[in-house]
């Protein structure tokens, strides 16, 4: 479990909150004589000093702890933003919208609306969002932010104003901690028996994505896995971003893409020190169909006739149609769930294809095309295989998913022991995924005879309930989260 830090002034500052030697003053944490107990800062650090202006102690505590490996709060370009703040900061448009109906609701003839943000939380219950977005951006523990309307539906940020503990009347003590436990999860656990659990784990998922990577069963099966082993497992979403300080490891169950806060999220917190799965690195790598299929050649991987074209340059398409045959798949290199993936049947559609999607991407990919009932998907994780599932065709199309049906109708699937797969797609599968890195990968290849090819490697693969664990159930989450504790008591030399 990483360290807290909470940096005050003086001690008694801390005097009405519950005792923790997780309290330190910033003379202690600054000081020469004491440097060596904080020289490495893991997890996070809440800075409450009194003054946050520049080369003030308060600024040196956040500077520092950032030098020593920490996420801290506020952060020191939080606090440079602070210091060079201007009245009149423009409110988004959603925002500019949301403080606007609020002031309508309210019915006042004051154009003007204020709020208290504690660690992003705020009693004004119309404003809740506003406030964890302001707290995402600047990040200070308490602030006292006040909205003028310019006109309608155009509001801005008129004031804001950072609070201190000792400026805190009972109520606000009151919220003050109230908001410190919902955000830390850690500063009263010692009252509480936790200790079963050794690691804390955060599972980021998206309620509002269409074609997640796990449904809602899969993921209580990766709580109940992980709970069974010691990890405690918690479901955070994309608002939870500037919590992940909190955790050990973060496990993605969203839809990655390196232009995403899912990206963002996980080099957040790989710089912190977390175990991460999926990795920024097999991100950025398996979301790039151009990289892929490089890798894939440098190590002699099997993969359909593949061209990489310049979409700017002149095409030959004579030579491309004598070289891969109609018809021929046209790829973007950043598709994904077979979204940017189109079949050419004719010269003349390849022709339009090309152009079109070529407005999107200065690369494409044209490949053979290899007609299959199904294609298999080996999971793989650490470079061991977890899983083994064939998925058959959408109903009178070529693709696993049909996107221009209604609710992205997909395919049936069928998942099986590994043993029964044959040895080439495993092979294959393994190579594949070795040539990416040692990440949770699922492998997609099409079979013909002898001969396996890659057709994609996918850093997020899809586990779902009744789906991929159809043959090792509940053994397949077991052996996942399995897999994240060996990985994480490495990480902390354990």
């Amino acid at each position: 479990m990483k360290s807290l830090l909470i940096l005050v002034d003086q001690l008694n500052d801390w005097g009405p909150y519950y005792p923790t030697n997780q309290v330190v003053a910033i003379s202690d944490y600054l000081g020469t004589n004491h440097t060596e107990n904080h020289a490495e800062t893991r997890g996070y650090v809440i800075n409450l000093c009194h003054d946050y202006s520049y080369l003030s102690s308060g600024y040196y505590g956040s500077l520092l702890a950032e030098a020593r490996g920490g996420q801290v709060f506020p952060s020191v370009r939080a606090i440079r933003e602070l210091n060079s703040f201007e009245s009149g900061q423009p409110v988004s448009t959603k925002f500019s919208l949301l403080l606007e109906a609020t002031w309508r609701k309210r019915n006042t003839q004051i154009d003007n609306l204020g709020i208290r943000s504690v660690f992003g939380l705020t009693n004004d219950v119309d404003l809740v969002s506003i406030a964890r977005r302001l707290f995402d951006i600047y990040a200070f523990p308490i602030a006292d932010i006040n909205f003028k309307r310019i006109q309608e539906n155009l509001w801005v940020i008129d004031q804001f104003s950072v609070r201190s503990l000792d400026e805190l009347d009972d109520a606000g003590e009151t919220e003050f901690a109230d908001a410190l436990d919902t955000f830390s999860h850690k500063i009263w656990r010692h009252r509480r028996n936790t200790k079963r659990f050794k690691y804390d784990v955060a599972i980021l998922i998206n309620p509002d994505e269409a074609l997640p990577p796990s449904n809602k069963g899969a993921l209580k099966a990766f709580e109940k896995a992980g709970k069974a082993l010691g990890l405690n497992v918690d479901f955070i979403t994309p608002r939870d971003e500037s919590r992940i300080g909190e955790y050990d490891a973060l496990f993605i169950r969203e839809t990655t893409k390196v232009d995403h806060h899912t990206y963002r999220i996980a080099q957040a917190a790989e710089n912190q020190g977390l175990l991460v799965i999926d990795s920024p690195t097999d991100i950025m790598r398996c979301s790039n169909k151009v990289y892929l299929h490089e890798r894939l050649k440098l190590n002699g991987v099997d993969t359909p006739e593949t061209r990489l074209i310049l979409t700017q340059h002149p095409i030959n398409y004579d030579e491309i149609i004598a070289a891969l045959g109609l018809p021929i798949i046209v790829k973007i290199p950043d598709g994904s769930f077979s979204i940017g993936v189109e079949k050419a049947r004719t010269r003349e559609e390849l022709e339009e294809c090309i152009t079109r999607l070529g407005a999107r991407s200065a690369l494409l990919l044209l490949q053979e095309f290899m007609p299959t009932d199904f294609d298999w998907r080996i999971g793989i994780m650490d470079n061991q295989v977890l899983f083994a599932c064939r998925y058959f065709m959408a109903k009178s199309h070529w693709q696993i998913y049909n996107h221009s049906a209604r609710s992205h109708k997909s395919g049936n699937a069928d998942a099986m022991s590994v043993e029964n797969v044959p040895k080439n797609v495993i092979k294959t599968a393994l190579k594949a995924a070795k040539c990416m890195g040692a990440g949770f990968y699922g492998v997609d290849l099409k079979a013909d005879g002898d001969r396996a090819v890659i057709i994609e490697v996918n850093d997020n693969p899809s586990i779902d309930m009744g789906v991929e664990d159809l043959h090792s159930g509940q053994m397949l989450y077991q052996q996942i989260m399995g897999i994240m504790l060996r990985q994480l008591d490495e990480l902390n030399g354990r």
